[in-house]
């Protein structure tokens, strides 16, 4: 689950080119970024010649500008991975997006076990800037989008979360797995349980497919409200604030 969080290697020049902004290039910059990791023990993915491992960083030596990351489980992998001439790290630590490429890594020990040493990334993005916070929604009595496709029919799809800014959309429906970033859906019905329902049109930005455990194949459209009228944000703002209200009652106490 981890990876599949993680892998969005399509978007990636798209996206880099996107969050410039967010781009770290000190090297006392990137440092402090690579200790985020370490601090939060955050798994991290790292990819390399159709191969990838999931991995922590264990260490920054900042003098240095260099960071020592786990061994993987696959022994093949680890054995591979110092051949590759270079190494994508990507890791999503409480929504922030991490990523940055580095050249080959050095095996190596770090306190008794297995581990690979590398220099700092040239550049590192570090997006931490969240429009709009996003809520889980219902799985038992699961909201629902329906709208027109383009070239006549209709279709019915359950929403996985949602926030003032836009919805993420399910599906096994291949159709939409073919949908660009940029497509707009045009009046879509958004049931929203015993807060009714609203129609807006809903611009994709971010669709991704992955792979259940028993191996079907499931898309995630993450859209954004193209236009938000104000009684339908009055009303986004009451279901969010409810459903994380709920969350948070029903949350184990510590």
């Amino acid at each position: 689950m981890i990876a599949d969080l993680l892998q969005d290697t399509d978007a990636t020049a798209t996206t880099h080119e996107a969050d410039s902004t967010f781009a770290q290039r000190h090297p006392l910059q990137i440092a402090v970024c690579l200790r985020h990791l370490v601090a939060g023990q955050d798994f991290v993915t790292v990819e390399f010649d159709g191969r990838q491992i999931v991995t922590q960083v264990l260490d920054v030596d900042s003098r240095n500008a260099r960071f020592v990351f786990d061994a993987g489980s696959v022994a093949d992998d680890n054995h591979a991975l110092p051949q590759a001439p270079q190494l994508m790290f990507r890791s999503l630590p409480g929504g922030i997006r991490t990523e940055f490429a580095t050249l080959n890594a050095t095996a190596v020990e770090f306190e008794g076990r297995p581990a690979f040493e590398a220099a700092f990334p040239t550049l590192l993005y570090y997006v931490q800037r969240r429009e709009f916070f996003r809520v889980q929604t219902p799985v038992l009595d699961p909201y629902v989008a329906s709208g027109p496709y383009a070239d006549g029919g209709s279709f019915r799809l359950e929403l996985q979360d949602l926030s003032l800014g836009g919805v993420a959309l399910k599906t096994g429906d291949a159709r939409f797995g073919s949908l660009e970033t940029g497509t707009v859906l045009r009046d879509v019905t958004l049931q929203l349980g015993t807060f009714g329902s609203l129609r807006l049109d809903l611009e994709i930005v971010a669709p991704r497919q992955m792979t259940t455990p028993r191996g079907d194949q499931r898309y995630v459209i993450g859209c954004r409200f193209v236009e938000t009228p104000g009684p339908a944000e009055r009303t986004l703002q009451r279901v969010v604030t409810q459903l994380e209200t709920k969350r948070q009652t029903l949350a184990p106490r510590r």
